[in-house]
C-alpha cells in the first residue's frame, strides 16, 4: 500500500464518524451559581442541550444528539424543548429513551409531534405564558426570525425562549432566535445563554449589540455551531467585553467529542478488495440490538480534494471534520437505532477517477452482499446513505449495476445494487452547471472537483455545458430505470453548490419510471440540508426490512 493512499483512506475513516473536530475539548465541567436558596448548577451538553439543576430538580433543554449521554444522567423532572427542529426536539433520542415522571414543557408545534408515549406527560406553553413548576416560575418569550416572510425557518409564535427564575435569579435561553425587540426588552437577567449560528439564527455581532442591549450579568454563548464550522465566540466576547466590561462572557465547550457508546461494537479497517497491492478497507459499527439491515455510509470529500465552506482550497482533515459536523451524527445515530454501517472508504480523486471511485463503491457491496452472514444483515436489502459528493455515489449504487464476470467467484458473483438510497445534497448531473441562472453557484469549483473527479471538462453547446460522454457516464440521472432502488432525497433551495433542479430532475425521472420516490427540498440550509432522522428510518424500514 503507498502512504499516500493510506493517508487518505485513515483520514475519511476516522474523521468521518466526528460529530465535532478532535481538536476540540472534552465537555466544559459545571458552573455552579449561587442563590439565596439552593444553587444552580449548570452543565453545557451539546449545541443547544444543557441540564439545569435547581437545589434537587434537575431540568433538561432540548435533549439532543448523543442518546448515550443522557442515559448517564440523572433522571430530569423537567425537560423543556424550544422548536420542532432535529437540533432542538429529538425524536430519535426521545423515542429511544424512556423517561418517567417527567414534565415536558414545551409549544403547541413541539407537543404535536412528540411520541406518543408522552402525551399525557405534556404542559403546552406558549409565547408571554407563565407557569410554575417545583418552585421554578417558567415563562415563555417568543423566539422568531427577522424579517418574518411566508417561509421563513422560525416563524413567530411557533417556538419559546424560555425564562426562568428561582432563588431570586433570572435566567434566560434563547432558542432560535434573531436579534428580536422582545429580547433587548429583558430586565434584570442574571444569566442569558445566547444563540449565534449562521445562516439560521444571529451573527455574531447581531448576538453581542442584543446582549449589550439588555445587560445580562452572565453570559453563555452556546447553540454556535455554523453548517461551516463555528461562530468566533472569542470574538463576541470581546465586542461585549470593549463595550461594558461589567458584563461576564463565559466561553465553555458545547460540542464534546462524543465516545462510542458502550453498546456499539466498531470493527476497524475491515479489507473489502485489493487495488495494485492496496486495501480497499472499510469500517463497520454494529450495535448491541441489530435490526438486521446494513447501511453503507459516504461522507461528503469533493472525491478527494477538498474546499473550505467559504471555497477556498483547504486541507482534507479541515474539511472532513466539517462534514463530520453535519453528516457524522446522523449516521451515529442510525447505529443507535439498530442499523448496522459500514463506512467504506474509496480511493480519491485526481489519482482516481470516478471509474475507478465508483468501482470501489460496488465493491464494497459486493464484499458486504456475500459476507451478509458475518454480520447479521438481510443480504437482499441493503441501503446507502451518503452526503454531497458520498451521495452522488451511493445514488450511482441504487441505479447502476457492475458487470458480473462468470468466470469469478466470491464477492464477484453476487450483485453491486443496493435496494434504498438517501441522499442529502447529491449531484445528480455532473454537468448541469455554470447556466445563467446560477449566478450564486460557485462554478470554478465546481468545475475544478469535477475536472479531477471526470478527467475532463463537459463539452459546450451554446446554451451550456450538455450530459455527454464522461459526464454523462459519470452521472446518476443517466441510468435511472424500472426497478431501481428507491430514493429519499434531501435539498435546499439555496444550496450554492447544487442547484435544486438536480433533485427534482432525478425525482421526476425515478418516478417516471415506477421508482419510489420522496423529494424533500428546504427553504434554507445551503449545501446542508437538514434530514429528518425519524422520516429517514421509516423509509429504510418501509423499504428495507421483511414485514414492516
Amino acid at each position: 500500500m503507498t502512504n499516500k493512499l493510506f493517508h487518505s483512506y485513515f483520514q475519511i475513516t476516522i474523521l468521518f464518524l466526528l460529530t465535532v473536530p478532535a481538536a476540540i475539548a472534552q465537555r466544559s465541567k459545571p458552573d455552579t451559581i449561587k442563590t439565596v436558596n439552593e444553587n444552580i448548577v449548570i452543565q453545557p451538553v451539546f449545541h443547544a442541550s444543557m441540564r439545569l439543576q435547581f437545589g434537587k430538580v434537575n431540568i433538561l433543554i432540548d435533549p439532543y444528539n448523543s442518546i448515550s449521554t443522557f442515559k448517564q444522567m440523572e433522571p430530569p423532572a423537567l425537560i423543556l424543548i424550544t422548536d420542532i427542529h432535529q437540533d432542538h426536539m429529538d425524536t430519535v433520542l426521545l423515542n429511544t429513551l424512556n423517561f418517567e415522571k417527567v414534565k415536558f414543557i414545551v409549544p403547541q408545534a413541539v407537543a404535536e409531534k412528540l411520541p406518543a408515549k408522552y402525551k399525557n406527560d405534556i404542559v403546552v406553553l406558549q409565547n408571554n405564558e407563565q407557569i410554575k413548576e417545583h418552585g421554578i416560575s417558567i415563562t415563555a418569550v417568543p423566539m422568531y426570525d427577522l424579517p418574518q416572510t411566508p417561509d421563513t425557518r422560525h416563524p413567530k409564535g411557533r417556538g419559546n425562549s424560555y425564562l426562568l427564575e428561582y432563588g431570586g435569579k433570572r435566567i434566560y435561553i434563547s432558542g432560535d432566535t434573531d436579534d428580536i425587540p422582545e429580547m433587548r426588552a429583558l430586565k434584570n437577567i442574571d444569566i442569558a445563554f445566547v444563540c449565534m449560528n449562521q445562516p439560521f439564527t444571529m451573527t455574531v455581532q447581531q448576538a453581542a449589540s442584543a446582549v449589550l442591549a439588555f445587560k445580562p450579568k452572565i453570559i453563555y454563548p452556546y447553540h454556535y455551531r455554523n453548517m461551516n464550522g463555528f461562530s468566533d465566540t472569542e470574538e463576541f466576547k470581546k465586542i461585549v467585553s470593549q463595550s461594558n466590561s461589567h458584563l461576564d462572557v463565559r466561553i465553555r465547550n458545547w460540542y464534546e467529542k462524543p465516545n462510542m457508546a458502550a453498546n456499539i461494537k466498531k470493527n476497524e479497517n475491515v479489507v473489502y478488495g485489493m487495488v495494485s497491492g492496496a486495501s480497499l478497507t472499510m469500517d463497520i459499527y454494529k450495535p448491541e440490538h441489530s435490526n438486521k439491515i446494513g447501511i453503507i455510509t459516504i461522507p461528503g470529500t469533493a472525491y478527494g480534494y477538498a474546499y473550505r465552506p467559504d471555497y477556498e482550497q483547504a486541507s482534507t482533515t479541515q474539511n472532513f471534520a466539517q462534514d463530520s459536523l453535519y453528516f457524522g451524527k446522523y449516521a451515529r445515530q442510525l447505529v443507535e437505532k439498530g442499523y448496522t454501517i459500514f463506512v467504506i472508504n474509496h480511493r480519491l480523486a485526481p489519482d482516481f477517477r470516478y471509474t475507478d471511485i465508483v468501482g470501489d463503491c460496488q465493491r464494497a457491496v459486493r464484499f458486504i452482499r456475500f459476507n451478509a452472514h458475518k454480520f447479521d444483515i438481510d443480504p437482499d436489502n441493503i441501503g446507502a446513505f451518503g452526503y454531497s459528493s458520498g451521495a452522488t455515489l451511493c445514488s450511482m449504487l441504487g441505479v447502476k449495476e457492475q458487470d458480473n464476470d462468470s468466470k469469478q467467484t466470491g464477492p464477484e458473483t453476487v450483485s453491486s445494487k443496493v435496494q434504498c438510497v438517501v441522499t442529502l445534497a447529491a449531484r445528480f448531473d455532473l454537468s448541469d452547471f455554470n447556466k445563467k441562472e446560477d449566478t450564486a453557484i460557485q462554478n470554478p469549483i465546481i468545475s475544478r472537483v469535477l475536472f479531477n473527479y471526470v478527467g475532463e471538462l463537459p463539452m459546450v453547446d451554446n446554451t451550456g455545458y450538455t450530459l455527454s460522454g464522461k459526464y454523462a457516464e459519470a452521472s446518476p440521472l443517466t441510468y435511472v430505470n424500472k426497478g431501481d432502488a428507491s430514493f429519499l432525497i434531501y435539498s435546499s433551495y439555496d444550496d450554492p453548490l447544487v442547484p435544486h433542479r438536480q433533485e427534482t430532475a432525478m425525482y421526476n425521472k425515478l418516478v417516471s419510471n415506477g421508482v419510489d420516490a420522496k423529494l424533500k427540498l428546504s427553504t434554507k440550509g445551503g449545501h446542508f440540508p437538514v434530514p429528518d432522522l425519524e422520516e429517514i428510518d421509516k423509509w429504510l424500514m418501509q423499504h428495507l426490512k421483511k414485514n414492516y
